[in-house]
């Protein structure tokens, strides 16, 4: 890989244009995520992101700065898009019951459209929550927005009958993220006591025991 002076940086990919130097960095944070979730955050360096994506460390630093910062964004880019890939995945669905399974499949992987080591980059990002104070409150913050999503899904179906009525949505879109979480440990661990099929029929078990009548 190379690590060229700065000298020999391409012209000011940021300044030019903007939406193609967008769209390089975001491609090289989608490759930083990978390796996040095969290595951790901890064992992450330039040289193993410059390695996958093909973009030279030179080009990394002067993208992002240090390590720490490529990490922050890589956490911030993987939030981002797992909300607004269960959004798009969940926008046709009619059915608020067919909404909710694929909203909590998502976040733990299962749905067909949910990105490579999506719970791995997750629990990444807690990690580092529990010591950085700030990004502590961007964890929580997408926290909320997962609440809200599924808070607006559980009303739905009471408001249509599809639940039962007595679901209060805030209550269970708390206690539905709770499984996802607890549902999450066995995934990334691998545990054969729990394989992925019988996670998942777990997760959509309690879901059902939650809303439907």
């Amino acid at each position: 890989m190379s690590d060229s002076p700065a000298s020999a940086l391409p012209p000011a990919p940021l300044r030019r244009g903007g939406r193609r130097s967008g769209r390089k960095r975001e491609d090289v944070l989608a490759h930083a995520c990978v390796v996040i979730g095969e290595r951790g955050a901890d064992a992450t360096r330039f040289a193993d992101v410059s390695e996958v994506s093909g973009v030279p460390i030179s080009t990394l630093q002067y993208y992002f700065g240090n390590r720490e910062d490529l990490l922050m964004a890589a956490f911030r880019y993987a939030a981002k898009r797992d909300l607004d890939g269960v959004r798009a995945a969940v926008a046709d669905l009619a059915d608020p019951w067919e909404r909710m399974q694929k909203a909590c499949s998502f976040v733990v992987g299962f749905a067909d459209e949910a990105a490579p080591y999506a719970w791995q980059l997750w629990v990444e990002a807690w990690r580092w929550a529990q010591r950085d104070p700030e990004w502590r409150a961007e964890v929580l913050a997408d926290n909320a927005k997962w609440r809200a999503l599924l808070a607006g899904t559980v009303a739905d179906g009471v408001a249509s009958g599809r639940f039962r009525a007595d679901a209060d949505p805030e209550r269970v879109a708390r206690q539905a993220l709770a499984v996802v979480d607890g549902i999450g440990l066995p995934i990334v661990l691998e545990d054969p006591a729990v394989p992925p099929e019988m996670a998942r029929e777990l997760l959509i078990d309690v879901l059902a025991r939650l809303l439907l009548p």
